[in-house]
């Protein structure tokens, strides 16, 4: 039967936000030239300032801890403490009633002191802060590009070593639709940025000096870097999602796969959701959008709902399934596992068709 999802306005307003980012860094390398402003300018020093508070701060004994270093609690604590002094500055004198309702975006950002971990909500806090500013008129529209290739990119870089040095674990489950440990925006900006390339194509990153010579152009091929850089053993083990996803015929159909993934394994799974917080500038209110979608549960907010994934699809990336698959169930919900979409997607299964790669559109 027919249900009517209620969309809030924050999910209509930041997933918009997201595509107008993806938009302007399309064909643009990380490296190339372009103009910042003095706000940007501050921005990016100011996360070089926490960078060296990473340094600065000691580790504690090994011995006394199981998973990630205490000594990040440290960190953190020092991070609540300044962070209306880091970002006051970034704000004009009539903006500065705001700050309260920035601060706990920014404070969540950089991972949970408590447990010691960090992962897409993280992750998801840092761009919902760079939304509420562009809604401020902090930041306008033209500076989209430096939002992802100079902030953005900076973020990434404190959160690596943040990662590193305290050991942090991945916050919640990986599940079968994990890009990486941590990140999963960067795969969207950085495939993007690989559109229309005519020397790497999506099979390229599973050749590690291929990824090694590019990792910077390109957000998605600097993370794969990392991943290669932290990680050991077969990629198709340690990273199997995205092994599958090298599958894919051209970088279009990544991104906007990489989008309807981020849709159904963050922004709908009310794990991450549930620790969102909402005000003025990031609204719960109902937008005066709805969608229909079959389902047999009650009405609840989109936000905390995944759709039923169609049958005989991977992912958020439409392929058509053989039957060999392996399937599994989980709850209520059917789960395709893919296993190898490059055997799938090159051998035709006696029963069912699957179509040949898509040509470059």
């Amino acid at each position: 039967m027919k249900k009517i999802h209620i969309l809030a306005a924050a999910y209509e307003e930041y997933l918009s936000f997201l595509h107008r980012l993806n938009d302007s860094v399309i064909g643009v390398h990380t490296t190339a030239d372009l103009i910042c402003g003095d706000l940007v300018i501050e921005f990016v020093e100011m996360l070089d300032k926490l960078e060296k508070w990473i340094d600065e701060i000691p580790l504690e004994a090994a011995s006394e801890q199981r998973f990630g270093n205490k000594a990040y609690r440290h960190f953190y604590e020092k991070l609540c403490q300044e962070t209306p002094a880091l970002l006051s500055p970034l704000l004009p004198p009539n903006l500065q009633d705001a700050l309260p309702e920035l601060t706990p975006y920014f404070t969540e950002s950089f991972g949970n002191s408590t447990r010691i971990d960090y992962g897409s909500g993280h992750e998801a806090n840092f761009l919902i802060l760079l939304f509420c500013l562009q809604k401020l008129g902090v930041f306008s529209e033209n500076e989209n590009q430096v939002l992802v290739l100079r902030i953005f990119n900076k973020y990434l870089r404190v959160c690596r070593h943040l990662q590193t040095k305290f050991k942090m674990e991945p916050a919640g489950s990986r599940g079968v639709h994990a890009l990486d440990d941590f990140q999963f925006a960067p795969f969207i900006f950085g495939s993007a940025q690989l559109i229309g390339s005519k020397t790497l194509v999506p099979d390229s990153y599973l050749k590690k000096t291929v990824v090694e010579a590019h990792a910077h152009q390109s957000l998605f091929l600097d993370c794969v870097n990392f991943i290669n850089e932290t990680k050991t053993g077969p990629f198709h083990e340690h990273s199997n999602q995205l092994w599958n996803i090298s599958a894919v015929p051209h970088w279009k159909k990544v991104n906007s796969g990489m989008f309807k993934m981020y849709e159904g394994e963050v922004l709908k799974k009310f794990p991450v959701v549930q620790h969102m917080m909402f005000g003025s500038l990031f609204s719960f209110d109902r937008s005066e959008k709805t969608s229909e979608a079959d389902v047999n549960s009650e009405d609840i907010p989109i936000m905390t709902q995944m759709p039923p994934r169609q049958p005989a699809q991977h992912g958020m990336f439409a392929f058509q399934i053989p039957s060999v698959a392996n399937t599994s169930t989980v709850r209520t919900a059917s789960v395709v596992e893919s296993g190898d979409l490059r055997r799938l997607h090159a051998e035709k299964h006696p029963n069912e068709h699957c179509p040949p790669p898509m040509a470059e559109p």
